[in-house]
């Protein structure tokens, strides 16, 4: 089976041919893209101003990658996305819990990723010849992205590569477009109120970036060629992710303080600001800088529908996903301009994907990193009680509750919100309640790791809907 056709079934390790620095373009392209650089505003509407922003930013990016990072080791152990390597810890059942997460953040990010690329390419049109309409836009962005996830994962590859260089020298470009009217020494107020405290809410926002692609990766290094140590997967992939990251919230850092009118979206706002003969670039970095971000949630999203609809294929899922994703798309940015509550929803999301982060790599942890890929499919050794893992669920459905808890944003503010005076620690307590509950359970109750799987084995577990391998 070629890597273009691979769906939710186990890579084969003699079809595993990515080397470990490809990381490199992957989470770069991913990066390099409106969608991303848009977050840059988010310290700076903090009142930190540059100096603030930009450290506050980078020490978030790290603890949050140094909890990314270690995740790329369950695709090498089992060849699977995450969605089915989570049932070793979740349950074959209990994964379901990964696959919803999944869809859920690649679809929202697919939608967030075609807006902004799209009223990007808008606004310079209506700046260049005076004319743009976001309707007619949208579709060809949104075409375009999933014609490159249906071809798979070679065709990604070779688009982060492409996208990587171009998408580089357009943000390269768009320095140097600034670079005249810049001042580090910009600053604000602090909506906290002092600036420590506010310093602080960037840094936990930082966090959150990099661990919104938890469950995502797996799709990527399942596909790592055999003889990768742990230590190349892992330091790749963490690298890959910092770097891309910080480049793109440095540069969104830099243009947000320099937009005047906050009354705008903010891809129009910069638009209205850089030079007018940067504003073709604008355009260029609109449509191809869309092609990796909005393409790697649509492949995840359909390989991971496709672990759950397995007589289906993984371009059929695909399909029907991207079908979702334009349709939440149209109602969210253009019937009812609701990208706001979109942008909102993934932050819940991240209530759900810390905790569930903190399980796996403990799980990870305590088993050793032994699996038995086989049987994360079926009923065996991952099947534990009625297809859930107690445990986990006793630690993950408590942890998630803390985080609404103490969930503080524009939409929802938790009873619990104001005890770090509004720093938002709605993934950081989830995280460490998870791990550390599902640490102490496991010790209580500890599985038995190697020997013989048990008696009773059948190929298919019940919760698949079909049972021929989706190519």
């Amino acid at each position: 089976m070629s890597a273009s056709q691979t769906g939710h079934e186990l890579v084969d390790p003699a079809e595993r041919t990515t080397r470990p620095h490809e990381f490199l373009w992957i989470w770069h392209s991913a990066q390099f893209s409106f969608g991303v650089v848009v977050l840059g505003s988010v310290p700076v509407s903090f009142g930190l101003g540059w100096w603030g922003s930009v450290t506050s930013a980078l020490v978030g990016l790290l603890i949050g990658t140094l909890v990314f990072a270690p995740l790329a080791r369950f695709g090498m152990r089992t060849g699977a996305t995450d969605a089915v390597s989570s049932a070793a810890h979740f349950g074959v059942r209990g994964r379901l819990v990964t696959t919803l997460i999944t869809l859920c953040v690649a679809i929202g990010f697919f939608a967030i990723a075609v807006w902004t690329g799209a009223t990007a390419v808008v606004a310079a049109l209506q700046r260049l010849v005076g004319w743009g309409d976001l309707v007619v836009v949208v579709p060809p962005v949104a075409l375009a992205v999933v014609l490159v996830a249906i071809f798979g994962y070679r065709a990604l590859l070779t688009t982060y590569k492409t996208v990587t260089v171009i998408g580089g020298l357009v943000l390269a470009g768009l320095v140097v477009a600034l670079s005249p009217g810049f001042d580090a020494g910009i600053s604000g107020e602090p909506i906290l109120g002092d600036f420590w405290r506010t310093w602080l809410l960037g840094v936990s926002f930082g966090v959150t970036v990099p661990i919104t692609y938890a469950t995502l990766q797996g799709d990527y290094s399942r596909h790592l060629r055999p003889g990768t140590t742990d230590r190349q997967a892992v330091w790749w992939n963490g690298v890959g992710m910092f770097l891309s990251n910080a480049i793109a919230l440095l540069i969104g850092i830099m243009a947000s303080t320099m937009i005047t009118d906050h009354s705008v979206p903010w891809v129009i706002g910069l638009t209205d600001t850089v030079p007018s003969w940067f504003t073709a670039f604008v355009i260029v970095f609109g449509f191809f800088g869309t092609l990796p971000q909005g393409a790697l949630c649509v492949y995840a999203a359909g390989v991971t529908a496709n672990s759950l609809f397995r007589r289906a294929s993984r371009v059929t899922c695909t399909a029907v996903v991207a079908v979702i994703g334009v349709l939440v798309l149209y109602l969210g940015a253009v019937v009812y301009d609701a990208i706001d509550s979109i942008s909102t929803f993934i932050l819940f999301l991240l209530l759900l994907i810390a905790p569930w982060s903190a399980i796996m790599l403990v799980g990870f942890a305590r088993s050793g990193g032994r699996y038995v890929p086989e049987e994360l499919l079926g009923r065996g050794r991952y099947w534990f009680a009625g297809g859930f893992d107690p445990r986990a669920f006793a630690a993950f459905l408590p942890a998630v509750a803390l985080g609404f808890a103490f969930a503080n944003n524009s939409v929802y503010v938790g009873p619990l919100a104001d005890l770090a005076g509004g720093v938002d620690l709605s993934c950081v307590v989830p995280f460490a309640f998870a791990g550390g509950v599902y640490w102490l359970l496991w010790k209580a109750a500890p599985e038995r790791l190697g020997g013989t799987p048990p008696a009773e084995r059948f190929p298919e577990a019940e919760l698949s809907i079909g049972n021929r391998r989706g190519s």
